[in-house]
């Protein structure tokens, strides 16, 4: 009965800490939702309810309280962000803009301030030709047979290129928001900023093994876990050098 309640003192005593690392989260989340300041409390108390649901997941060793309640956080508030943008077709334009109109002059130069900030860094890490790809995609309304003409390139090389330029971005926006909440440079954190898609942030986690251990581990091939090993060690170069490069600022 005794040890049953040190372990229950034990779980009270970290779940409040994983709480208390969310309410430290505040300024982040104020600042990721600055166009819409009314969300901050409810986005917040979702992160709450979501850590105290995966409270007994947390595992030390793989990071710090803070790290797991911003993994957690972030994910709120990009599932947030998301929702708020709909799909061009749903929205309805409204043409008869009034010269009085809620557009905030300020927030539109932070929004484009934000996106300049990232795009700048994403383009150097992936290169020239990979940008312009990318560019081309977007002109085109994502028409990948399209480019790969124009291109010379396969279909298969536009999306091998599109699929690095993506893990770029959603690496270097997350060491963006890592660097904004002001957390520590630790390998925890630089791990968190690898994306989950594709698996790469599993293999970022168990960087240290060889290509064999990953491989059984995550039953793959030999060969395919080389190549995830190598997209790994890149994205968490460019999540440790994006860090490194706002701390310095």
């Amino acid at each position: 009965m005794a040890g049953g309640t040190k372990v229950r003192a034990r779980t009270d005593a970290l779940l409040t800490e994983l709480l208390r690392e969310v309410d430290t989260l505040q300024p982040y989340v104020r600042f990721q939702l600055r166009g819409w300041p009314n969300e901050v409390d409810a986005v917040l108390q979702q992160a709450r309810e979501t850590v105290w649901h995966r409270c007994s997941t947390f595992d030390p060793e793989l990071g710090t309280p803070h790290a797991f309640a911003f993994g957690i956080t972030r994910h709120v508030v990009l599932r947030e962000i998301e929702r708020k943008y709909r799909p061009m077709d749903e929205i309805t334009i409204d043409v008869n803009i009034e010269s009085d109109s809620d557009i905030d002059p300020l927030e539109t130069m932070i929004r484009r301030f934000d996106a300049h900030r990232w795009m700048v860094l994403v383009a150097d890490y992936v290169g020239p030709s990979d940008w312009h790809v990318m560019s081309d995609l977007s002109l085109a309304d994502g028409d990948a047979e399209r480019v790969a003409e124009a291109r010379q390139l396969s279909k298969r090389g536009v999306r091998t290129i599109r699929e690095r330029v993506c893990q770029t971005a959603r690496t270097v926006l997350a060491a963006l928001a890592a660097a904004d909440a002001g957390l520590p440079m630790t390998g925890s954190v630089i791990v968190s900023c690898v994306p989950e898609t594709g698996g790469f942030r599993e293999v970022a986690e168990m960087i240290g093994d060889d290509a064999d251990t990953i491989a059984a581990t995550l039953h793959i091939h030999p060969g395919s876990a080389r190549a995830r090993i190598a997209t790994a060690k890149r994205l968490l170069m460019i999540a440790r050098d994006v860090l490194e490069l706002e701390k310095a600022a």
